[in-house]
């Protein structure tokens, strides 16, 4: 016998609510199951970003600098920004993040030069970022490592959630888990069950999802 020779295995919506309402057991209620569960899927990616950085929603944006501008407002889907570096003449020179306290006791903010910092400030919809010093030219570019929200979840039939495929066990977990919270005639061992196996596997996957390159500690040495 051979294998299938196919790496591309996933799961639709409607696969995943009915890998978890499968898990769950007890009564079905199926006119209102499928708003209802992708209202929680919605809910499982929110709290899942809330845990870490998942790799698969970081990804490089280049901002084109303008003379005397300090500001940047970036789109609704960014959630953070986690390096930046300014491009002068094809070289990459990495700025140093401060906090948005340490950007607003900066004494001339007007300064112009060559970008070194930058700090965030994340709104309730749109997050803004400011550098300093103020650009003096129009040749800087600012490359943004930024990671964006998960896509919403809106429909049932034909459409993925949008997450890596190592996601998906602990996802049908999850969302077992949430619906029995709201699932009547459902023990609390049975909770209690899904809970476990859902943060097992939630744990499993988050651990694995993670950059593999070898970490350096330097001390940083202040003169007195």
């Amino acid at each position: 016998m051979s294998t299938s020779g196919t790496y591309n295995f996933s799961m639709d919506i409607d696969e995943v609510i009915q890998e978890a309402l499968e898990m769950i057991g007890g009564e079905q209620t199926l006119g209102y199951d499928p708003k209802s569960s992708r209202r929680s899927i919605n809910l499982l990616l929110q709290d899942w970003q809330n845990r870490g950085v998942l790799l698969w929603s970081a990804d490089t944006t280049v901002v084109t600098l303008a003379a005397s501008v300090s500001s940047y407002e970036l789109t609704s889907a960014t959630i953070d920004v986690l390096e930046a570096v300014v491009n002068v003449s094809d070289t990459d020179i990495q700025l140093d993040r401060i906090t948005m306290e340490e950007y607003l006791k900066i004494p001339r903010k007007s300064q112009t030069g060559r970008p070194t910092q930058y700090a965030v400030r994340r709104g309730r919809t749109n997050s803004t970022v400011y550098i300093w010093p103020i650009p003096d030219q129009t040749s800087y570019s600012l490359k943004l490592e930024k990671v964006r929200y998960l896509q919403d979840v809106n429909k049932s039939a034909v459409q993925i959630a949008d997450i890596s495929r190592r996601f998906l066990p602990c996802l049908s977990a999850g969302l077992a888990y949430f619906m029995s919270l709201k699932r009547p005639g459902i023990t609390e061992n049975r909770v209690g069950f899904l809970k476990g196996e859902y943060e097992e596997r939630l744990a499993r996957a988050m651990d694995e999802d993670r950059e593999r390159s070898s970490m350096r500690i330097v001390p940083r040495l202040n003169r007195v």
